[in-house]
């Protein structure tokens, strides 16, 4: 079917009929150079020759070629010119109005400038020439700011906030007048003084200004020969984040003139082996690792309890937490032994009463007490699929309770076979029960007891699932009550800012038994 066969044509055919660019058409369409269509859907075959009586208008209006961007611009140009044209002349010239941008094309995000290329052939080349002198001469009088930082030993961002101090704008092509650099550079206080302000972290205090380990200087920090002026925020996971202290150059310069520190001396300590720094605090004002940590001892002591102490170096902070017994020391009390300790009172800000460490700590002491807990965990046909294996053993003694194969009445997976090792054929074997055989033996040994999993929230849904799949409709099990997670306290215990792995093989029994190791392991600080 030709065009002439058809009741209407599209944009598409008639600028093919036509034969005209769809870029032409486009721009003609949408500058209603061209009559309403009679047709609902397009133009009929009798308006083609109207039309076509329109081209040679479209044509001087938006020209024969389509618009082109600034490089294809500065290339047509030094071509037919033989000059160095540069992309931003084009810029300039448009600004001056010797151009004008006829369109704009977009790419991820950035909208670039369109000429018409007609346009630039009309450039003469006096305009195009005073446009690429007034570039040269003002290359020749500029500096980049990469250039610029470089001059005066700056950071991009001091080197801005500087300029916007002074109004030293950036002209054409972001670049720095060169007086006005060489001014800046000329004042040496100034140049000094931003530098010495310049914030840095522990580590490039250490190593690149002092040029010793790590270790030796959170020695200095910790007994407060210098402190940070700020913290940063900084992202150390999905949903964690920490303050890491930031620190004046200067300060950290001040180091290296410390009476009685031999920095070469510290330079050649070996790793591992006490930091000579040591024995040169020990005469001085106790530092607040030590009054922290004595103020613990002391207090448990006459309390009868334990006390634990954490520093947590990213807010430079101290988290003290303790052993709650009935009538024993409330948070108040202890905030009140602090306050009146002359000694710790001066380091309350930098004290939080509590801590996620110790909660864990009490927490596993809790659980490992008779008859409290059990142990579970479960492995499935697929992630959050049916039950093919469960156990479960008594938190206190390690004793198995359960230790069962069940035959879910659907495939395991392979992805699942590849992480627990168990098939088809193991769950389907002669004598293997059904979830709703297993159902009241799982209820038998976690009667009266917290249920205790790696990731509860995942064994719970699960046997829930199960329970529905079989038709038993109520089940203590589904109330998240009865559950607690060991994966997120151990995390906690740990001061981990992700998840740790159970690490039990991937099997019910052993991944229950490495649950309870975790456990004790968290009953200690």
């Amino acid at each position: 079917m030709t065009a002439s066969d058809r009741m209407y044509l599209g944009p598409q055919l008639l600028a093919s009929a036509l034969d005209m660019p769809r870029w032409q058409f486009e721009r003609a369409d949408a500058a209603e150079m061209l009559p309403a269509r009679e047709h609902a859907q397009g133009w009929t075959p009798a308006q083609v020759e109207q039309i076509r009586a329109l081209v040679p208008a479209i044509v001087a209006r938006f020209g024969a070629e389509h618009p082109i961007g600034m490089t294809r611009c500065a290339d047509r140009l030094a071509h037919r010119l033989s000059l160095p044209v540069q992309p931003g002349d084009i810029a300039a010239l448009a600004e001056a109005g010797h151009l004008e941008v006829v369109d704009t094309f977009t790419n991820r995000g950035t909208t670039y400038d369109l000429y018409a290329p007609a346009a630039v052939d009309a450039l003469a080349v006096d305009v195009v020439q005073a446009v690429i002198t007034a570039r040269t001469e003002w290359t020749a009088a500029s500096v980049t700011a990469d250039e610029a930082c470089a001059r005066l030993d700056w950071k991009w961002d001091e080197l801005e906030r500087v300029a916007t101090e002074r109004g030293l704008m950036t002209g054409r092509y972001g670049r720095y007048q060169r007086t006005d650099i060489d001014a800046l550079a000329a004042d040496t206080d100034l140049v000094e003084q931003v530098r010495a302000d310049r914030v840095v972290t522990a580590d490039h205090a250490a190593r690149e200004i002092l040029d010793v380990e790590r270790r030796h200087f959170d020695i200095m920090v910790e007994h407060g020969w210098v402190k940070p002026i700020r913290h940063h925020t900084k992202e150390v996971g999905r949903y964690r984040t920490v303050q890491v202290p930031l620190y004046r150059t200067r300060d950290v310069e001040a180091l290296l003139d410390t009476p009685d520190v031999d920095f070469e001396a510290l330079r050649a300590t070996p790793k591992g082996t006490k930091s000579p720094l040591l024995d040169l605090v020990g005469g001085r004002k106790a530092s607040r690792a030590r009054v922290i940590r004595a103020f613990l001892d002391r207090f448990g002591a006459e309390h009868g309890i334990e006390m634990w102490g954490w520093w947590v170096p990213g807010p430079d902070r101290w988290e003290i937490d303790w052993e709650r017994l009935d009538n024993g020391p409330t948070k108040a009390d202890v905030a009140a032994a602090i306050d009146a300790h002359p000694g710790l009172r001066a380091y309350r800000r930098d004290i939080q009463l509590h801590s996620d460490a110790g909660a864990a700590i009490r927490f596993a002491r809790a659980m490992l007490e008779p008859n409290v807990a059990v142990i579970l965990d479960t492995e499935t046909t697929d992630r959050y699929g049916a039950v093919c294996e469960i156990a479960v053993i008594d938190a206190c003694t390690g004793k198995t309770l359960l230790d069962t194969l069940i035959n879910p009445g659907t495939p395991i997976t392979p992805d699942a076979q590849a992480v627990h090792g168990i098939s088809d054929d193991d769950v389907t074997a002669e004598g293997v029960p059904d979830w709703k055989t297993v159902y009241p033996k799982v209820l038998r040994a976690t009667k009266d007891r917290i249920v205790l999993a790696y990731k509860a929230d995942y064994d719970q849904t699960v046997i829930v699932g199960d329970c529905a799949r079989a038709g038993i409709r109520r089940t203590r099990l589904a109330d998240a009550n009865h559950w607690a997670d060991v994966m997120i306290l151990r995390a906690n215990h740990a001061r981990s800012p992700r998840w740790l792995p159970n690490g039990g093989g991937h099997r019910s029994l052993g991944d229950a038994q490495e649950t309870r190791r975790h456990l004790q392991r968290m009953t200690a600080p």
